[in-house]
């Protein structure tokens, strides 16, 4: 049971690889909050279901919605989706590679503060597999990033710009780091909310927190996007079939990411979570025919590696 939590982070980051490049393909027919909008509005029938599933199998009931609880969920529910409007924001960037890559460093902003803020423990063994995902995702993203780099300052040959100074001018860096802090703020919030919301199993706990945060998502933004974007059901009508399948992963996702919170650090899950990018290069490779590096295949074997640490130090 120690070990659960680890494969439904792999899962999760699986399914959620899947969902964002269907939300890119979305965001080229909406607006990018509306695109953010589809994952809340079309998943929350499934988390719906899946809660009462849960509800009947383990016999517990409603509940004590203490303010607490409600603050912790209200936050998260917000700051994921600002972290998911940034994360589709870079679609629309230049540097869309610098900037995914950046947006990695979510797992070492959820380290530090969970140990500084909220109740994360991180160990010596921990944070070695932590540092060692790192390594591997920075590997896997580093080439790709150098050569959309290169290309983006193509153009710009013979002016006096400052490497560092045009990184910190670039907007893709600060979309990029404002992303990660809010994923990690996302995370560490939602975690405490599945630790406070009272005695029962990890699966009730999970249930109760996710079916909330994406309820909180649908009817906040939904009243937003309402007077902001009148007549949007309309224009999702054509894109029924993409809405519903970025619903449902992102459903079956978050059900996986909330489930493995309630039963293990933050920082840990999401760290064992950045396997998403692996999946994202298999995917590139075997879809769409692009050669996978050397730099990047050892960026994926240390990832694996960092992955399979957390299973021994768990």
């Amino acid at each position: 049971m120690e070990y659960v939590w680890i494969a439904l982070a792999v899962l999760g980051a699986l399914l959620q690889a899947i969902r964002t490049a269907a939300q890119r393909d979305l965001n080229t027919h909406l607006s990018t909050l509306a695109t953010t909008y589809v994952r809340s509005l079309f998943g929350l029938p499934i988390l719906a279901a899946y809660l009462a599933v849960i509800l009947l199998l383990t016999g517990e009931g409603m509940p004590a919605l203490t303010a607490s609880y409600l603050v912790y969920t209200l936050i998260g529910a917000m700051t994921q989706v600002v972290a998911t409007i940034l994360l589709i924001r870079m679609f629309t960037l230049r540097n869309f590679g610098v900037g995914t890559m950046l947006t990695k460093v979510d797992i070492v902003i959820t380290a530090i503060l969970g140990a500084l803020f909220f109740s994360e423990t991180v160990t010596l063994g921990g944070m070695a597999a932590l540092l060692v995902v790192m390594a591997g995702v920075v590997l896997m993203s580093l080439e790709r990033t150098q050569r959309v780099t290169q290309a983006a300052r193509a153009p710009a040959i013979g002016k006096s710009t400052a490497p560092l100074a045009a990184f910190f001018a670039d907007p893709a860096t600060w979309v990029a780091l404002g992303c990660a802090l809010a994923f990690a703020l996302s995370f560490l919030t939602l975690r405490e909310a599945t630790l406070v919301i009272g005695d029962g199993s990890f699966m009730w706990r999970g249930a109760w927190t996710v079916l909330l945060t994406i309820l909180l998502q649908t009817v906040i933004v939904g009243a937003w996007l309402a007077w902001r974007e009148p007549g949007l059901i309309g224009r999702m009508r054509p894109h029924l079939s993409l809405s519903t399948f970025i619903g449902a992963t992102s459903a079956v996702g978050s059900i996986c990411w909330f489930t493995a919170f309630a039963l293990q650090n933050a920082s840990y899950v999401r760290a064992v979570g950045q396997i998403e990018v692996v999946f994202t290069l298999l995917v590139s490779a075997l879809y769409y025919r692009e050669r996978i590096s050397p730099s990047e295949y050892a960026g994926i074997g240390l990832t694996v590696v960092g992955v399979l640490l957390f299973r021994l130090i768990a």
